[in-house]
């Protein structure tokens, strides 16, 4: 009898202690629910969360840390030996656009995630936006716990990612890289930041070609542009920060662009098509620049671009490192674009290390799951989605020219062999003519045998080469206001 009566005890004891921890963790959830889309539904920076940055940027290391050593000590805690843990992991979907210009990202993704105890699921859409559709679709079915997606169409993703939005299990969402338009359903962007890029190159061309001087004595300097896909955010904001760095310029007729190609609709490549931007740069030349002109500056947004554009040049006559060489600018430092800065051919590029960008990522999705505070982001105004201003980390670009870009050998991003310049000729209006002899007429008339010539001949009469005319390709002839 005792024994029942403990017994009703204990389960009267237990049923309440139950009771009062679902109330509290229902409680718990609601607040920080409230609080989240609180902080969602306007994407402004608050006046705390502003003082929290440093905060949260010296905590980050802790928090990753703290993860490992929790993961190991409750695996030696509850006995689990390796693949029970494996078996228990968190999954995080990676989804990227294609496999061929994903590899560094895809591989970095993966790394950061395992090192932080995560299962990272990789998929690759073969750029098909209704693929990358399905995958995310199937991701929301599996019940990953976070996804990181590039996507194939910025603009294709709004109703698929309302869905993981209104799914049973929370799946937070993060845009990588390029953001996606036109939804509520991503918590956070992360990227280098396109308008960014675009102001350090149009600040480097002010300063290497000396736009102020050359505004100040009234002259000019011509401009041709090529810029991204025009399908992509990035590569729109990375326009817009290159144009509204040089407009001042361009209004004052300092830089002249002789095509009016200046719009993004107009500059703008498709799929970063190399060979377009060869065709329409011959093109260009043809038709605005005749008589071996050339414009001073070739302002492109990619690496791909610039290299179209210089072999456009190269077969039309212009050599590499000569005067008449423009500067050409790139973006991106993919390994045939930091070859060809070492070779002399694109004046510079702008290097986003992979690496910080999976690891920023990485961290902002461990802080998010499983950190006390919410990731860190130094953004809060100019990522606007179209339907409300993502809040978004910004890595820092560097930019890359002749004179650095050995340090991308240093850090490891690429060997000496993958990037190191290739052999190339000397150039054609550097050289000297080529020294022949030529018969007299009266030899050549007489007979067309070999004639030996004696010493004394040969002492008396040298052969003297006839120069050929240099032909010089100029640039566009600067004009005066």
């Amino acid at each position: 009898m005792k024994k029942k009566a403990v017994c009703m005890l204990l389960g009267v004891l237990l049923t309440g202690t139950l009771l009062t921890g679902c109330g509290k963790n229902k409680a718990t959830e609601a607040a920080s629910e409230s609080a989240q889309t609180e902080k969602e539904g306007t994407g402004e920076k608050t006046a705390d969360s502003a003082e929290d940055d440093q905060k949260k940027t010296d905590e980050t290391a802790d928090t990753k840390t703290d993860k490992k050593a929790e993961k190991g000590t409750d695996a030696e805690e509850t006995g689990e030996d390796a693949s029970e843990t494996e078996e228990n992991r968190e999954k995080i979907a990676v989804l990227l656009p294609d496999e061929q210009n994903w590899t560094r990202d895809a591989k970095e993704l993966e790394v950061q995630f395992e090192e932080d105890g995560y299962d990272p699921i990789l998929l690759y859409a073969d750029n098909d936006s209704s693929k990358q559709v399905t995958q995310i679709q199937q991701m929301t079915a599996e019940e990953v716990s976070a996804m990181v997606i590039a996507p194939v169409d910025p603009y294709g993703l709004a109703d698929v990612l309302a869905d993981v939005k209104d799914a049973e299990i929370e799946i937070p969402v993060i845009s990588y890289d390029d953001l996606i338009m036109n939804t509520d359903g991503i918590k956070y962007y992360v990227t280098f930041g396109g308008r960014q890029v675009g102001q350090m190159i149009a600040k480097q061309i002010i300063d290497s070609e000396e736009l102020d001087k050359v505004q100040e004595a009234k002259e000019s300097k011509t401009i041709e542009f090529f810029m991204g896909s025009l399908d992509d955010t990035q590569a729109l904001f990375l326009y817009n920060g290159v144009m509204e760095t040089l407009q001042p310029y361009i209004d004052d007729g300092t830089l002249i662009c002789k095509s009016g190609k200046t719009s993004f609709d107009d500059t703008g490549i498709l799929r970063w098509s190399s060979e377009i931007a060869k065709t329409r740069m011959t093109d260009i030349l043809t038709e605005y620049y005749p008589d071996g002109a050339v414009p001073d500056i070739i302002c492109t947004g990619f690496d791909d671009a610039a290299m179209g554009t210089e072999e456009a040049l190269e077969e039309a006559g212009f050599v590499p490192g000569t005067e008449n060489w423009p500067l050409i600018s790139g973006a991106g430092c993919n390994e045939e674009g930091v070859r060809r800065i070492a070779e002399g051919k694109q004046t510079f590029s702008i290097f986003m290390d992979r690496r910080e960008l999976a690891d920023q990522c990485e961290e902002m999705v461990n802080i998010y799951l499983h950190g006390e505070d919410d990731p860190e982001v130094n953004d809060y105004e100019q990522y606007d989605n179209g339907i409300k201003i993502i809040a978004s980390y910004l890595c820092e670009p560097q930019l890359i020219d002749g004179e650095n870009y050995e340090i991308l050998i240093d850090n490891g991003y690429y060997t000496e062999d993958e990037v190191k310049p290739l052999a190339t000729p000397t150039p054609t209006d550097a050289a000297g003519p080529t020294e022949t002899v030529t018969p007299s007429p009266t030899e050549t008339a007489e007979s067309t045998e070999t004639v030996t010539p004696t010493p004394e001949q040969k002492d008396e009469k040298k052969a003297t080469p006839t120069p050929k005319p240099k032909v010089t390709l100029k640039k566009s002839e600067k004009s005066k206001n």
